[in-house]
């Protein structure tokens, strides 16, 4: 299923620029540290969102942690320029890393991106909504990687709603997700931690089963032949990395 194939993929590629050089050098140039970039930034696409409201947003991260990425940033430098440094950093990550990849396949992959971004429903998933609003990149590599980050921002929203709708907690829901750095990196501690019983076991299984089962929903946009050049346009992009 083309689904949860791409997911992992997508998962990392569409991330890889956050604390990239390209971040680091944008967020520097605007006075912020890359760290602050980041929860900034990416809450940043979210209009007229108040630092409580990302916070609330990046449901899987410890509450308090965005908010303080959010204050300092603002505090440093104006929304827009944020935003603009933030997409910029994007941007030039996918420039200096696709440059080989052939242009017609690159395009070819953001096109069927955006036709699946355009035909999801709005309004449900904050972060994909922002992305979605913000200007269109103008290179090939800029685009297919902006396909990228929406449909991982699009997996994002829906896999978020499902973990609320089991009921798990943002600390359960990290816990057993990319082993323990991950739970780590999102602000959580030993007081955070909860036993993996069968119950949140079965939890857990149930909110992938609810992700994919929804994303396989929004990818049916996508004829069979299409969802083959998806793939293969990520293989591209994951590939032009190695």
């Amino acid at each position: 299923m083309t689904t949860t194939t791409v997911a992992g993929p997508l998962g990392d590629l569409a991330a890889n620029f956050y604390f990239s050089p390209f971040s680091v050098a944008r967020a520097e140039s605007i006075g912020l540290d890359v760290v602050s970039l980041y929860g900034s930034g990416r809450g940043g696409v979210i209009a007229s969102a108040t630092p409580a409201q990302v916070d609330d947003v990046f449901f899987f991260f410890k509450t308090g942690m965005i908010t303080a990425m959010v204050e300092k940033g603002r505090s440093l430098a104006s929304e827009a320029d944020i935003v603009s440094a933030h997409l910029g950093a994007a941007d030039d990550y996918a420039e200096a890393s696709f440059a080989g990849v052939d242009e017609a396949v690159l395009l070819r992959f953001a096109e069927l991106a955006q036709k699946v971004a355009s035909a999801a429903p709005k309004g449900n998933w904050p972060i994909f909504d922002g992305y979605f609003a913000a200007p269109t990149p103008n290179t090939p590599q800029a685009k297919a990687y902006r396909g990228a980050i929406l449909l991982r921002e699009l997996r994002g929203g829906v896999h978020t709603e499902a973990v609320k709708a089991a009921g798990l907690s943002p600390a359960t829901a990290c816990q057993f997700d990319r082993d323990d750095f991950y739970f780590r990196m999102h602000g959580f501690g030993d007081d955070d931690v909860v036993e993996l019983t069968n119950e949140v076991k079965a939890l857990k299984d149930s909110t992938e089963s609810a992700t994919n089962a929804k994303m396989a929903e929004l990818f049916s946009v996508l004829s069979v032949d299409e969802r083959i050049e998806l793939t293969e346009g990520l293989n591209a992009l994951v590939g032009a990395l190695s």
